[in-house]
Order: C-alpha cells, then sequence, then structure tokens
C-alpha cells in the first residue's frame, strides 16, 4: 500500500497533536450521569491518491451514537454514514473507449457513481482530563456495502402525482432523464484516523473531524480525507 502525500499529512498532524496535548480536550459531551450519546454530521469528502483520479469529492450525511462512560478515556462510537462520488470526466472516457473497442458492445455512458452505506466502529480518545472542550483523536475500522452505477441519458415515463389534500394533480408523460444502464456491488473492509474539535454547549457538543479514510479492494483502494462538522447530545 502506497501512502499519499495528503494522507501523510494527516499522520504528521496527529503526532504534533499528540506531542502538544494540554490539559483540556474534547470528544465526550457533559454529562457524568450517562454513557450513552446521540451525534449526526454532515461534511465534504475529498478524494485523494490516485482516487481522485477517476471519483470527484462529494457530500456525506452520518449520525450514530457514541458508548462513553465518565470515568474512561476512551469512548466506543457506532457510526452509519452514506456518501455517494461521481465518475470524472476521464473515467467515462475510458469506459466508452473499452465499450468502443468491444465488438460484444455498443452504445456509451454519459455518467456514473459509486454509492456506499458504512457502517463504523471507531474508538475516540480525549487528550485531557477535561473533556468537554478541545481536541481529541478518532480511529477505527468499517464496513461498507459499495453499489457501482454507470448511467445513460434517455427518454425515461414520468407517472402522474396527486396531492391528496387539495385534489390536483401533475400529469405525468415521458421526458429525459437518466437510466441505470450497469451496477455491480460489494462489501469491502476500510479503516480510517482523525483529528477532531469539540466546544461544549448548554445542550450538547458542537464537533469539527478531520481524518483520512480508506476502503480497501483487490486491484485499489478508495482514498478520501472528510471534513465533518457534527453534534452530540
Amino acid at each position: 500500500m502506497t501512502v499519499s502525500r495528503p494522507s501523510s499529512l494527516i499522520f504528521v498532524s496527529l503526532l504534533i497533536l499528540v506531542i502538544s496535548a494540554n490539559a483540556y480536550a474534547g470528544g465526550r459531551p457533559d454529562g457524568q450521569s450517562r454513557s450513552w450519546f446521540g451525534q449526526v454530521n454532515t461534511g465534504y469528502e475529498f478524494t485523494t491518491g490516485s482516487t481522485r483520479d477517476f471519483l470527484h469529492a462529494n457530500w456525506a450525511l452520518g449520525g450514530g451514537a457514541l458508548y462513553w462512560p465518565s470515568d474512561w478515556p476512551l469512548g466506543i462510537a457506532l457510526d452509519l454514514n452514506y456518501s455517494r462520488f461521481d465518475f470524472t470526466s476521464s473515467t467515462i472516457r475510458a469506459i466508452n473507449d473499452a465499450i468502443a473497442d468491444d465488438p460484444m458492445n455498443e452504445g456509451e455512458i454519459t455518467g456514473g457513481n459509486v454509492e456506499n452505506w458504512q457502517f463504523g466502529l471507531n474508538g475516540i480518545w480525549s487528550l485531557g482530563d477535561d473533556t468537554g472542550s478541545g481536541f481529541y483523536l478518532k480511529g477505527g475500522v468499517s464496513w461498507n456495502s459499495i453499489t457501482g452505477r454507470l448511467t445513460d441519458t434517455g427518454l425515461v415515463y414520468y407517472p402522474p402525482i396527486c396531492d391528496p389534500w387539495f385534489w390536483w394533480c401533475t400529469p405525468g408523460g415521458i421526458g429525459p432523464g437518466t437510466i441505470v444502464v450497469g451496477k455491480q456491488s460489494s462489501d469491502e473492509f476500510g479503516w480510517n484516523v482523525g483529528i477532531g474539535y469539540s466546544v461544549r454547549n448548554l445542550s450538547g457538543q458542537l464537533y469539527f473531524e478531520l481524518g483520512y479514510e480508506q476502503i480497501q479492494f483487490d486491484n485499489t483502494d478508495i482514498e478520501y480525507i472528510p471534513f465533518n462538522i457534527g453534534y452530540r447530545w
């Protein structure tokens, strides 16, 4: 496995953070009598390494639960995340060139994407005594349900849509739309490391995370740098 320059910067940042950590650190919301906390987040995933050549960066959504007793320096997060990466124009051209060179195939595609439903198991380590506001480290493993799709633009049928309250309908008909012409799914292992910063408030905790994520395949890995903004309560 070759580690790209952006991911190397993440590891260096983690090392600097550990060395310079002070007595104030974050990760766990206030609530001494509680062990379970909820969390939601959204963010942007920047593709890196060879992944940047065939997949665009895109938005992501996630949420889950955090188990962190007050006397533990480490919390355990269970995360469910959704993300989708669209194919780059160079990837679409390469696929169309392969179709043209194959005498058993014809036509072309106009788009495609990779969709991922991810279940993650992560440890969150507070870097000091006060776990309300400040820096923390995060890392763990994930199970990823990956679905790749190839799409084309064509004529599709749109059914009518009726409002049950106001008794009016939007008529259906035929118009341009996106057609899935190929699909393949697989389950893959992934891992991640990252740093975070949390800010306590009256009812919970706002947090920011920057990390490095890798989903492992036989031929090539998907690598990206997620930046997330979330809320724990």
